[in-house]
């Protein structure tokens, strides 16, 4: 009779332990997927600042032959190091636009997952299968609500 009483208030507890494992995996997904964003943020802001060295090493080397060659800077030299500079800035801007964008999209995966996971959790503790259905198996809120004696 004990064991039998044993296995009456594990299987009332199912859906409470099936809920805490869906909920703290559908937070783990969130923090996971905000660490993602963080690193590929932190990626594109150091991808920018290589290409920024790039240009101004480029530039000063435009500079440098200009110069040794007896060229002002006037003219089409000029127009070149601003279209140089010009394409370096847009690049540099397309990374942190794509870069930014990739981690709002990450972000936002794991939002999804979060509160997909949150449903389900609660779907559980409500004694619903993921497919919509009622799940007397895990006994649902009825089984809950015996197992704190409500």
């Amino acid at each position: 009779m004990m064991f039998e009483s044993i296995l009456k208030y594990a299987a009332s507890a199912a859906p409470l332990v099936s809920a805490g494992a869906q909920f703290y995996a559908a937070n783990e997904a969130r923090r996971s997927a905000n660490r993602q964003s963080k690193l590929i943020q932190e990626q594109a802001s150091r991808d920018a600042a290589a290409r920024q060295r790039q240009n101004r090493q480029l530039m000063a080397a435009q500079r440098a032959r200009y110069g040794a060659a007896g060229v002002t800077l006037e003219g089409t030299p000029g127009l070149v190091l601003d279209e140089t500079d010009q394409l370096a800035q847009q690049d540099i801007s397309d990374l942190l636009y794509f870069g930014n964008a990739n981690a709002k999209a990450t972000k936002k995966q794991g939002q999804g997952a979060f509160y997909g996971g949150l449903a389900s959790g609660i779907g559980s503790l409500a004694g619903y299968s993921e497919n919509g259905k009622r799940n007397d198996l895990l006994g649902g809120f009825k089984n809950f609500a015996k197992l704190f004696g409500w």
